[in-house]
């Protein structure tokens, strides 16, 4: 006994703060498994150089690694080399053959100058003319200047016979040659030279010098000089490969195996390149790569801290409550995820286009019973999302693009739809104009798809589709009670429940109460009809009623509804004493109500339904005893209403106890204090914090009037038996 007590404090105090975050894991976990187990490939039993027992397609689009490898290595031995021209290498060959000749010419007229300078010399000293400078002395001085001047080692490429022969020709002659070989080279160097085509372009000058018109004895000279002179023009350049390369492998488009494409035909010899490809694709393993289960993982936590910050963005919800939405949501979630489940095994024994069947329609529905609208849009996202990567295996690009799209769109006809789900033949009828809407989103996307018309692959879908929308709101009505058991949620079983005369509140009220049960029986009947004419949830609203007051059952005689013989306690009390007791009420109720575990709404009724108003009667006797007493102090605890059923129920709650006071009310009175009441509660902002509108509010101002027109209208005197 002892470890259970410690137990139970553990989990009161620190348990509760870890059971909705746990629950959530798990979710996220079994979401996680089921989407994994839905998209991960088929596989298949083959075995090397076998007989392939049936046709296989790709169940998705993937790369090829080692074709894209193999293609760009191709584009990258395509690419020629790349050769810069540089036209400065014309132009300095040029320059060298130019100085070449302009040295010869100096040569000689340096020793022309020589020999005439000695010969003068001698006449003067009547000596003996000397020798003239021999041909020898001119090759050596030639080349000394050639070898200094030079960039590069001239003598070493043109011959003796060449230079000598050079420095034996005359001025005039020297010159032609100079000219038609430069002439020749720079035709030549204006071309691409490289070291491959260097042959070609040297015998091609030297047919040039051949056509010329030089001596035939000076031809073979000139030919030498330019052979010599022609050198290549274009260097190899490394980086410049490299990079053109690089360029040709990043521009090869990937190889890849396209989704629907046949792998290998039924008869196929399975050879190394097709069982690589069957192993690319997991065809052979059922596995995914760890970046798929790590993208599906982050999916699935993208659309948890979603549903997260749009829970906690609803400032109407309170914490507990908040959690609650979370944990329907995920369950609900999850429930989808195996209905898809189930359909993609049907698929999987060949059943053909049953993923109409699915019911898309079935989350949005019982979200928008549980929650709201809001989460019921959700809802459909998140399935649509699945559904669209659940359904991207298959083979079929059309299906992949359609099923998601029908599925998205029956999700939000079911959120139109559905209107009035206080009835369960309400429901029934939202579910069967659901199935006449999918049966038109189907024939619709099956046109688009150019699907023949007169086609099993065309009816069958629209059978499946009308199938579907029906089948998701028979499904729902029998799992609401399901979660309203394991949830504790308010749906309109609970209510009609909770309505019942025979519950044992209700008949606490009529017993202790019976003033109380018959003002609660006549606010059920205003608000219903208020909340009937603005749209709200009217059964909510009546049931609300019948318990809003459970705390006054504690003090009964204290409450005017239930003093008899005009015995007031009041008379015996302070001000502040009968405050307490009034104001008691609405936090007395609310622990009776969370003490037999009823829904949330009702006791947020039973707790808000007096907002923080003023308990005038006892605040301006109070004053009377003491003018300095603080308003603040005379006013109920609150909440405000944060509902627009909880904001009807706080004005008709008023409004029947003000006219039940008024003596023979007629409509004018019955319409001012209607009017009185209202502007008192508008002025005093209690409706700041609900989502009630100007609008709203004057269609409730109406409907109290003729509800209580019809209630309190004038009545015929019947005269007495003596007249």
């Amino acid at each position: 006994m002892k470890n259970r007590k410690k137990w139970i404090d553990w989990y009161d105090k620190t348990g509760k703060r870890y059971v909705t975050p746990v629950i959530l894991i798990f979710f996220f976990v079994v979401a996680f498994v089921l989407i994994c187990q839905m998209v991960k490939p088929e596989s298949y039993n083959v075995k090397l150089f076998e007989v392939a027992e049936k046709t296989i397609r790709s169940p998705q689009t993937i790369e090829d690694p080692e074709k894209t490898a193999e293609e760009q290595t191709k584009a990258a031995a395509d690419v020629d080399d790349v050769y810069v021209f540089n036209r400065e290498t014309a132009q300095n060959r040029e320059s060298l053959i130019s100085s070449l000749f302009a040295y010869v010419t100096e040569v000689n007229r340096d020793a022309a100058e020589k020999d005439a300078a000695n010969k003068k010399a001698a006449e003067a000293a009547n000596n003996a003319t000397p020798a003239p400078t021999t041909l020898d002395e001119k090759l050596a001085s030639l080349k000394s200047k050639l070898s200094k001047d030079a960039s590069e080692n001239i003598t070493s490429a043109l011959s003796n016979t060449v230079l000598t022969t050079l420095l034996q020709m005359t001025v005039k002659d020297l010159q032609a040659v100079e000219k038609e070989v430069i002439s020749a080279l720079d035709v030549a160097m204006d071309q691409s030279v490289r070291k491959d085509n260097l042959t070609d372009i040297k015998v091609g000058a030297r047919d040039t010098i051949e056509l010329s018109n030089l001596p035939t004895s000076y031809k073979g000279i000139a030919k030498t000089i330019l052979s010599y002179a022609i050198v290549p023009n274009e260097v190899y350049s490394a980086q410049q490969t490299e990079d053109r390369r690089k360029e040709a492998s990043a521009n090869v488009v990937p190889v890849k195996i396209l989704q629907g494409q046949v792998v290998v035909q039924e008869g196929q010899i399975i050879d190394r390149e097709i069982y690589r490809q069957l192993d690319l694709l997991h065809l052979l393993d059922q596995k995914m790569p760890i970046k798929q289960y790590a993208g599906f993982a982050l999916l699935l936590l993208s659309l948890a801290v979603m549903l997260y910050f749009f829970t906690n963005k609803q400032k109407s919800l309170d914490k507990p409550t908040k959690n609650q939405y979370m944990l329907v949501f995920s369950s609900v979630y999850i429930i989808v995820l195996l209905m898809l489940l189930i359909i993609r095994f049907l698929e999987g024994v060949y059943i053909s286009n049953i993923s109409f069947l699915f019911p898309a329609a079935f989350g949005p529905m019982i979200i928008k019973i549980l929650l709201n609208e809001k989460f019921a849009f959700m809802m459909t996202i998140f399935t649509s999302v699945a559904s669209f990567f659940v359904f991207q295996s298959d083979a079929t690009a059309a299906v992949n693009i359609t099923v998601p799209t029908y599925i998205l769109l029956s999700g939000l006809a079911s959120i139109v739809v559905l209107r009035d789900y206080s009835r369960r033949s309400a429901i029934l009828l939202s579910g069967f104009i659901v199935g006449l809407a999918n049966t038109a989103f189907v024939i619709l996307l099956l046109l688009i798809s150019n699907t023949g018309l007169l086609t099993l692959a065309f009816w069958g879908p629209v059978g499946y589709a009308f199938l579907g929308g029906v089948g998701s709101f028979v499904l729902g009505i029998g799992m609401i009670p399901l979660f309203e058991t394991v949830f504790g949620m308010l749906t309109t079983s609970r209510l009609v429940e909770l309505s019942n005369p025979n519950h044992p509140l209700l008949k606490k009220i009529m017993m202790k109460a019976p003033g109380t049960y018959h003002h609660s029986l006549m606010v059920a009947n205003l608000a219903e009809a208020c909340a009937d004419a603005i749209g709200a949830n009217s059964l909510l609203v009546r049931v609300g009623c019948f318990y809003h007051d459970i705390g006054k059952t504690l003090r009964p005689p204290y409450f005017v509804e239930n003093q008899l013989q005009g015995i007031n306690p009041h008379d015996r009390l302070t001000p502040e004493q009968s405050r307490d007791i009034i104001i008691a009420h609405t936090t007395d109720g609310a622990a009776i109500l969370r003490e037999n575990h009823f829904p949330q709404p009702i006791i947020d009724i039973a707790l808000e339904h007096h907002g923080t108003t003023l308990v005038k009667y006892f605040y301006y006797k109070a004053k009377e005893e003491n003018p300095d007493v603080k308003e603040a102090n005379f006013r109920y605890p609150g909440p405000k209403p944060h509902t627009r059923e909880i904001a009807i129920i706080n004005i008709a709650d008023s409004v029947e106890a003000a006219v039940r006071s008024c003596d023979a009310p007629t409509k004018e009175k019955i319409k001012a204090i209607v009017d009185s009441i209202i502007e008192d509660r508008i002025k005093d902002k209690q409706y700041v914090e609900c989502d009630i509108t100007f609008q709203e509010i004057e269609v409730v101002r109406a409907t109290l009037c003729a509800t209580l027109n019809g209630i309190y209208h004038q009545r015929i005197q019947y005269p007495a038996e003596d007249k």
